[in-house]
């Protein structure tokens, strides 16, 4: 497996994936976007790919309706919505992960998710596609450690764009 080709099967990946999110979601305010790599709920070890999506909008009713932490709310995926489809916006990405004889590392996978996040918006794609700043998430707490998804995200999101992430983190990480 090749670093190089799994970030443009990702970039390809996240690009669906976020065409779907402006679909079913493009009325709301979209404020952050996530992904995750997982082996480890699947029988054979075969990654999968889960997208996930919050809305300033979702994060307001989660506050009315039970209001203990809201960073925890604002920033934890599983109170976000899930693309339940995500690996069909993956597909190509998780065939070619899944279908190498070698053991593929998670640190291999969650370091192309980190580029090809950083590939895209040196691009300018999150801008052309939203009116305003996404900050982009991983959900990798079974892989890495707080400081280390820490870095991931500041490395996707630039320094200016993680105070709120890093003050807080200790709600949701």
């Amino acid at each position: 497996m090749t670093n190089e080709k799994l970030t443009e099967l990702m970039i390809e990946g996240i690009k669906t994936a976020i065409s779907y999110v402006l679909e079913e979601y493009g009325e709301e305010d979209i404020y952050i976007l996530s992904l995750q790599a997982d082996n480890h709920s699947t029988p054979d070890g075969d990654y999968t790919l889960t997208f996930y999506v919050n809305t300033e909008e979702n994060h307001a009713q989660n506050m009315v309706d039970s209001c203990d932490d809201p960073w925890y709310y604002r920033f934890c995926e599983y109170e976000w919505y899930v693309m339940a489809d995500s690996p069909e916006y993956f597909d190509k990405a998780l065939e070619y992960i899944n279908s190498t004889d070698d053991e593929v590392d998670g640190d291999d996978v969650y370091e192309c998710i980190v580029q090809s996040v950083v590939k895209l918006r040196e691009d300018g794609y999150f801008e052309s596609d939203f009116s305003h700043f996404v900050f982009f998430s991983v959900e990798a707490l079974e892989y890495f450690e707080p400081d280390d998804i820490i870095d991931m995200v500041v490395r996707m999101n630039g320094k200016e764009n993680f105070k709120d992430y890093i003050a807080n983190s200790e709600a949701f990480l």
